[in-house]
């Protein structure tokens, strides 16, 4: 091969690690920066597999009866937060200015409804009967509406936490 073409394929490789390390400060970045918000879980399912353990999650709000029919592929919710942070479906995000006490948070629809892109939460093996508790599940929301879930909360809105090895 030719030192172009070495020089190509090094600098496609340069490309993507550049690319994967922006996203991955992207995601940092929501993770300490972003807004906290909980969404109530429907009823859990906690599994082991290949991968080990996991709870697979669904979200109230994801089957909100409240959601319009003719909803979009995607797009985002305003949800109205409580005193406690948690977020409840209050309308399509639109051109309007968000009051106090409400964000935006991104959506995909679904067959089963919509999501917000955290449908499995992984812990430790062995852990499973500390998160069956689970009652919320814990989101750093940027302010573009990218949410990224960081734990799950019990009934008291305490963060669930392993134990420590």
């Amino acid at each position: 091969m030719s030192i172009l073409r070495y020089g190509l394929i090094g600098l496609g490789a340069l490309g993507i690690a550049g690319l994967f390390g922006s996203q991955i400060q992207t995601l940092e970045t929501i993770k300490m920066e972003g807004e906290t918000v909980l969404l109530d879980l429907r009823p859990v399912d906690p599994r082991a597999l290949m991968m080990g353990d996991f709870m697979a999650l669904a979200y109230a709000e994801e089957a909100s009866r409240e959601l319009p029919d003719d909803l979009p592929p995607s797009g985002q919710f305003v949800l109205t937060l409580d005193a406690k942070k948690v977020g409840r479906f209050a309308r399509l995000a639109d051109e309007q200015a968000l009051e106090n006490g409400e964000i935006r948070i991104n959506y995909i629809r679904q067959r089963r409804g919509v999501t917000f892109g955290a449908p499995r939460y992984y812990f430790q093996n062995g852990t499973a009967e500390i998160y069956e508790q689970a009652d919320y599940g814990i989101f750093r929301v940027s302010p573009s509406g990218r949410a990224i879930l960081v734990g799950l909360a019990d009934e008291d809105f305490k963060e669930i936490k392993p134990p420590s090895l």
